[in-house]
């Protein structure tokens, strides 16, 4: 694995003079996960080591029901950046509130679809007449769903279906002994849990989904004409906090132990294999120079799977501008100011 590491002395050289209370520009945002979670581990690192004080930032981040929900907490301006699926940005842009997507957060999607080991389904195609529960229908796994679906020449409704069931809790548990699901889709942290409590489970995602990008950070479109050097100074907050973690894991995962015991799972025996499931999210893929750029064509890929099928099952109603949506421009500069390299 190629991963992207920062001395702590390294970062520490290049940290601005920090601001005082009373200076401090609000910024605040949304993130699709429903409360604390390691996935942020890069914006609590650089709230605990004061990044974003020091980028004069006032930096609250607010949680929501799930992808789509954040998606539209931005949109109707209620925050100043969001964290969601690209899906749910792609949606967003062909409804008509124009977004930019300004750093990639991590670069795999974060969603899986599981079976009992045990179960007679080998793959997506014999999930004809079956039912496959979810976490969230507003959440970032349903387009993966979807497209896992279309992929394996079924349909929606006709021959799958999917139901609501748990966070990998002893809902999705009940729901699966009782025979109400037969599959269950979510975040690879929430599948973590299925073991503990008795369910090993084994993958049936078809191996194309497997391409699609993780979750971007995204802004209104006013917001990155207005105030990109605003941009910039958080982008670069935030790319200190993900290097301080991924320099330091271990006492990162202990304070997340800690003080965000819930973003870790606080003493859960599966708490360390999250962990590393969280750092392998932020290790980005060969031809990434600068961690937070964007892979269009992973983008891309995604978008041609979005359009696939018919009424609800099909999440876009057509192609998006891509070009127009996602831009390294923001991450580019923030590298640029750190005046680092990334390490390899």
């Amino acid at each position: 694995m190629k991963t992207h590491i920062l001395a702590t002395g390294m970062i520490l050289a290049a940290l601005l003079g920090s601001a005082s209370a009373q200076d401090l520009v609000k910024f605040h945002g949304v993130t699709a996960q429903g409360g604390p979670t390691a996935q942020m581990f890069p914006v609590f690192m650089a709230q605990e080591q004061g990044f974003y004080e020091e980028e004069g930032l006032d930096v609250v981040l607010n949680y929501s029901k799930g992808s789509s929900d954040a998606a539209r907490q931005l949109a109707a301006g209620n925050v100043d950046w969001g964290i969601f699926s690209s899906a749910a940005t792609m949606q967003a842009v062909q409804r008509g509130f124009p977004l930019k997507s300004i750093m990639q957060i991590y670069y795999p999607d974060t969603f899986d679809i599981v079976v009992p080991v045990d179960s007679e389904i080998q793959s997506m195609a014999d999930m004809a007449g079956k039912t496959i529960g979810a976490s969230d229908l507003a959440g970032g796994e349903v387009p993966m769903t979807r497209a896992s679906i279309v992929e394996s020449g079924l349909r929606e409704g006709s021959d799958v279906k999917i139901v609501v069931a748990g966070e990998g809790d002893a809902t999705t548990v009940r729901s699966f002994e009782q025979g109400r699901i037969q599959a269950f889709a979510s975040a690879k942290r929430d599948l973590l849990l299925l073991p503990v409590q008795g369910i090993s489970v084994r993958s049936i995602t078809p191996e194309a989904i497997a391409r699609f990008p993780g979750d971007a950070l995204s802004v209104r479109a006013e917001t990155f004409d207005k105030d990109p050097e605003l941009l910039v100074k958080f982008v670069r907050a935030t790319l200190k906090g993900w290097a301080w973690g991924m320099a330091n894991d271990e006492d990162a995962f202990e304070l997340l132990k800690t003080k965000y015991a819930a973003a870790s799972l606080g003493d859960n025996p599966v708490a360390p294999e999250f962990w590393d499931l969280v750092k392998s999210y932020y290790t980005a893929p060969d031809g990434v120079a600068q961690h937070g750029t964007f892979l269009p064509d992973a983008w891309d890929f995604y978008m041609t799977y979005l359009q696939l099928g018919e009424g609800e099952q099909q999440a876009l109603a057509g192609p998006v501008d891509l070009a127009s949506i996602l831009t390294d421009e923001i991450v580019v500069k923030a590298w640029e100011s750190l005046d680092l390299a990334p390490a390899q």
